[in-house]
């Protein structure tokens, strides 16, 4: 009965052994359970269990990290993932309960005392058929960038007025997981100069925006889960009506008006989680 409880179970796994050789994530992790496999699913396990609500509460995040779709499991892993680096960082917060009206993922407590909304850029629709079809995808920064507008102009509204309407600042943390994330194209670099460079992209954004946290999440070949803090960063919204206090996010490159930025308080690549 115990085992029937816990997540990625004995039942799971069964399910998880018909995936073998398809595109799901779950192919590679069962094909390597006694290595780096196992090491990711355990480490899952117990963020999941340590993720402080209650059972009944995480089980639309358990169903979104046991889900054999990418784009469904990456969220889980992403919510579980900003818990994870809070913890890191020393940062006092808690995840908000689902609920019938859309709200931020996590309340932080000051100093920081912000909202913070988890979300994922996904491999695109147009790069998905062009890996069925066998042709190359093209870098193109451009197309991300339009990407994330489009998410927080049309995904991400009334999570931003909720945090407003508490008047407090309100965070997108944001990971990255399109086609050519990780592969050290340095994006953070373009999304600052879109963001607070010469044409300052933030007056695109809604004016309840108070900063965006980019991320490039991996899981290294030992199965540990890290950021890159190389290619990781904050961006502080200069047009906001709920300014994000500067510096909380100090082990990531931070980004201020006009392109001014402070490097992070280590120089170690991974921010290991």
């Amino acid at each position: 009965m115990a085992n029937r409880r816990q997540i990625f179970n004995d039942q799971w796994l069964k399910r998880a052994q018909a995936q073998r050789g398809s595109a799901s994530w779950a192919s590679n992790v069962v094909a390597t359970r006694d290595t780096t496999g196992g090491i990711y699913l355990c480490t899952l396990r117990i963020w999941f269990n340590q993720f402080p609500l209650t059972q009944g509460q995480k089980q639309q995040l358990r169903s979104r990290l046991e889900s054999f779709r990418d784009d469904e499991h990456l969220g889980g892993v992403n919510e579980l993932a900003w818990w994870a680096f809070m913890l890191r960082e020393g940062v006092t917060g808690n995840p908000l309960p689902a609920s019938s009206a859309p709200r931020p993922d996590f309340q932080l407590q000051p100093p920081a005392d912000c909202f913070v909304e988890v979300s994922t850029l996904n491999v695109s629709d147009r790069d998905k058929k062009k890996f069925e079809r066998e042709e190359a995808v093209a870098l193109d920064h451009a197309e991300t960038i339009r990407r994330v507008v489009g998410k927080l102009t049309a995904e991400k509204q009334r999570q931003l007025l909720y945090a407003a309407n508490h008047k407090k600042p309100c965070v997108l943390a944001l990971f990255d997981y399109t086609t050519w994330s990780g592969f050290g194209t340095v994006f953070f670099k373009t999304l600052g100069e879109f963001l607070l460079g010469r044409h300052l992209g933030f007056k695109t954004f809604p004016p309840e925006l108070s900063a965006i946290v980019y991320l490039e999440r991996k899981v290294l070949p030992d199965g540990r889960i890290a950021l890159s803090r190389h290619r990781s960063a904050a961006y502080y919204n200069p047009l906001t009506l709920h300014p994000l206090q500067s510096g909380t996010f100090s082990s990531l490159i931070q980004f201020w008006s006009q392109l001014v930025s402070t490097e992070p308080r280590s120089t170690d690549h991974w921010i290991y989680l």
